[in-house]
């Protein structure tokens, strides 16, 4: 006797059913176990997705070049203070000679106090070239940029973060208004949209920028830089750009081989492996935690589908006397112990989907699905079904007809 798929996946259903109780407990590792997975597959995708989208908000293929601490040996204590070798013509070296750079932004930051009438607010200063808007991927809500020739002229010209329009200004046109800086009248010329906080952590809605030589000459009084921006083109490895500007910039400090570097350089790449490196580590854990709720429910399935087969031994002796081959009892119960795994695994997905949207929602992070996730859960889930019902199938073409039905 032959029966169709149809027949098998109503019994199934009817047994389901029937055994309702027992079958919830059977399927709840399973459950758990894809809601994991997919929870996390979803969630992990989110937050990398919310890491590029960072990288992009704050500059694309920067390498950033920055003064190192040296040691100062005194009379008393030796202290560590920023190296002061580099200089502007450094910056416009490297901009002529090093290959693979697209821009470079000289730049000296420090922290001043902000002050307009009665309100104050402590503020980042970050004096740099023109470019910097364009390397940092910066929009203005109002205003204008400052220019090359207001960098020439040393003009005393700023653009404020969101966050010091907000709160020196309580949301009102603060173009063309003086702020203090450092007890110095400074005039606002533009305001930058709101950024929120970088992957160093570093909050862009209180930064300030101005003119390079206005900062250098009419604030801090100095004759080198902090640092450079170093945008790479498209294209260009950002680990091999570090090698290469490593090498250039100790040759062009004169340095011998065991002189460790007074500088640092670093990339948004470096900082976001470090992030990745954290979500892979949850990755692997919530791998292990569905591992285990995988055997856990495969274990209850195989439980469940044993209890069965003792209990229905006349419906098997009675399928076998009317035609039913061995292969129909064993395809009978496979197909049960694959639904109930396969209905545990959609209620998985759907908890799954509920779970990843309260996380992306409360967390900030784009909401994103992955199919893939999902079939690979769903995949997993039926092949834990039919191992599962493997053996507990194969015991039930061990009852004989006439022993069920006279024994």
């Amino acid at each position: 006797m032959i029966y169709s798929i149809n027949f098998y996946l109503r019994i199934a259903l009817q047994n389901l059913i029937v055994h309702k109780t027992r079958m919830m407990l059977a399927l709840l590792g399973i459950l758990f176990a894809v809601m994991s997975l997919v929870t996390f597959g979803n969630v992990s995708s989110s937050m990398k997705r919310n890491i590029d989208d960072e990288i992009g908000r704050f500059g694309k293929n920067l390498v950033i070049l920055r003064a190192g601490l040296v040691f100062h040996a005194g009379r008393t204590t030796g202290q560590f203070s920023e190296a002061r070798t580099f200089r502007l013509a450094d910056a416009k070296r490297i901009q002529e000679s090093l290959q693979g750079v697209d821009e470079v932004v000289p730049y000296y930051d420090t922290t001043y106090p902000a002050r307009y009438e009665d309100k104050t607010l402590q503020v980042s200063i970050i004096g740099a070239t023109d470019n910097i808007f364009t390397v940092k991927n910066t929009n203005l809500i109002m205003g204008r940029y400052f220019t090359k020739e207001d960098d020439r002229a040393t003009e005393k010209k700023i653009v404020v973060g969101y966050k010091v329009y907000e709160n020196l200004f309580d949301l009102k046109d603060p173009i063309g208004k003086n702020i203090l800086l450092f007890r110095v009248p400074t005039e606002i010329i533009g305001v930058i949209e709101e950024k929120g906080t970088d992957l160093t952590g570093q909050d862009q809605d209180i930064i300030v920028y101005m003119p390079l030589n206005t900062f250098m000459r009419r604030y801090s009084n100095t004759d080198y830089i902090k640092g450079v921006y170093i945008q790479a083109r498209d294209g260009v490895p950002l680990n091999e750009m570090k090698i290469r500007l490593r090498a250039f910039v100790r040759k062009m400090h004169n340095m011998k081989e065991d002189e460790k570097d007074d500088f640092s350089i670093f990339t948004m790449e470096d900082i976001v492996r470090t992030r990745e490196e954290g979500i892979r580590l949850v990755t692997v854990l919530s791998v292990i935690a569905s591992t285990v709720s995988f055997l856990i429910g495969g274990l209850g399935i195989f439980a469940i589908m044993l209890l069965s087969i003792s209990e229905r031994k006349m419906e098997i002796g009675i399928r076998r006397v009317v035609g039913s081959k061995k292969r129909d009892i064993i395809l009978q119960f496979l197909t049960e112990s694959v639904i109930v795994a396969l209905i545990g695994g959609l209620f998985g997905v759907a908890v799954g989907f509920v779970i990843t949207l309260i996380v992306d929602y409360f967390g900030g992070f784009p909401v994103m699905f992955g199919l893939q996730n999902i079939i690979v859960a769903l995949t997993i889930s039926m092949i834990v079904g039919v191992l599962a019902g493997i053996y507990p199938a194969f015991q039930g073409t061990k009852y004989e007809p006439v022993s069920v039905l006279y024994g």
